[in-house]
């Protein structure tokens, strides 16, 4: 590319999620022990290290993309919100308003309070009223400060990891529940985006909606077409049409991690048999996912071409203790995007997934994805920011895309 420069007002951010780096709270996540043996708790501590995570968070970007936590918020169905949390996250909008950060804000990021939980969480038919109330709480408060929501954090991913695959509460296998949960967040999110257009028309409103790249390893197969087919309808092409197809979405945000190859199974890195397939086909992997950058600039495209509206990238990032991958494929991936831009496709930002080494979902904090590390060995969980994070500053500060080898 002749000309490395993004576009003016170019989004450059991170994200986080509450409950991965503010831990439990009183959300169905209480007393969830991770793969790695290690309890949720507190994840990072978060909730009371704030003003020196505000620090890096500020430091990372010209914007922030986070969710708050709805349990602590609201403690019962339509009651109002606790004074005392309605102020500690007001300093983060106030911090964020001070510094000209643009703020994404994430209303529901797979965690929900117990009492809703305890309500049948989003198998219940009320569900879409009562996430309404708490929708018209926040803004009532905080509109000011927003400037684009994601109602949902990737609601097939909550889905199908909560009500197939066993690894979010209530772990369970139930086909019929999991497309009761999908079709009661897409009325929330329908509802919601009304509402939201017609009180606060200034904020964008989208989905983060869950997006890999998949391919079958022999394109020649019959079944792997197939399951290449199934898989992703089954978990993204109808997900996005029940939230996005009737045009309620002022943008097309989706995150990306990397490609999934479709063999007898899908291939992933997570496993044994997937990383044994990737080495014998000579490629390169994380420590969940096949790399592969191109598949962003691939999904920008498809998206640009069904739905025709402005794309953000919600989440980027990579699994990995070596850092030096990371920096690679910020580098990479920005390339990517940058690519999609000049070709004349509006992408309006970048949010790079995650600010902090978290507690990573069913994983826990064995799986890194931060730009700043945590020492979850020290009393205080240490924190420093790592190569990747000084080089995402430097290419958000800039606004350029500088080769990762002259950092």
């Amino acid at each position: 590319m002749d000309n490395i420069t993004f576009p003016e007002n170019f989004i450059f951010g991170t994200a986080t999620s509450a409950f991965q780096i503010e831990g439990a709270g009183f959300t169905e996540w209480n007393n969830f022990v991770g793969k790695d043996g290690t309890k949720l708790g507190v994840a990072i501590d978060h909730y009371n290290k704030y003003r020196e995570d505000l620090e890096y968070i500020l430091y990372l970007g010209n914007a922030y993309r986070f969710s708050m936590d709805w349990s602590k918020l609201q403690r019962s169905a339509f009651s109002s919100f606790d004074n005392e949390t309605v102020e500690h996250y007001m300093e983060i909008f106030k911090a964020l308003k001070r510094e000209n950060k643009k703020v994404m804000l994430v209303l529901n990021h797979f965690s929900n309070p117990l009492w809703f939980f305890n309500k049948g969480g989003w198998t219940s038919k009320k569900s879409p009223e009562i996430y309404l109330d708490y929708v018209k709480r926040v803004l009532d408060i905080y509109s000011d400060y927003i400037d684009y929501i994601n109602t949902f954090n990737e609601p097939g991913a909550y889905a199908i990891m909560a009500y197939i695959l066993k690894a979010f509460p209530p772990k369970r296998i139930s086909p019929y529940l999991r497309n009761r949960v999908l079709t009661n967040m897409s009325t929330a999110h329908k509802i919601a985006y009304d509402y939201i257009k017609k009180n606060f028309p200034r904020i964008e409103v989208g989905i983060s909606q869950a997006s890999m790249f998949t391919e079958p390893v022999n394109k020649k197969s019959i079944w792997q077409n197939f399951l290449n087919w199934f898989l992703n309808f089954f978990m993204f092409e109808h997900i996005h049409e029940m939230f996005t197809g009737d045009g309620r979405a002022d943008y097309i945000g989706f995150s990306y991690y990397g490609r999934i190859l479709i063999s007898k199974y899908p291939v992933m890195a997570s496993d044994k048999r997937g990383r044994k397939i990737l080495d014998s086909l000579g490629l390169k992997y994380d420590d969940v996912w096949e790399i592969y950058p191109q598949g962003i600039y691939n999904l920008i495209k498809r998206y640009h071409g069904k739905y025709s509206k402005p794309i953000i990238i919600t989440e980027n990032g990579t699994c990995t203790d070596d850092d030096r991958i990371r920096v690679k494929n910020i580098y990479d991936h920005l390339y990517y995007i940058k690519k999609a831009i000049d070709e004349g496709i509006d992408v309006r930002g970048y949010f790079h997934w995650s600010t902090f080494d978290n507690y990573e979902l069913d994983y826990g904090p064995s799986r890194r994805f931060g730009l700043v590390s945590i020492d979850y060995n020290s009393p205080d969980l240490t924190r420093k920011i790592k190569e990747s994070g000084e080089y995402y500053h430097k290419i958000s500060s800039s606004e350029k895309l500088i080769k990762y080898d002259e950092v």
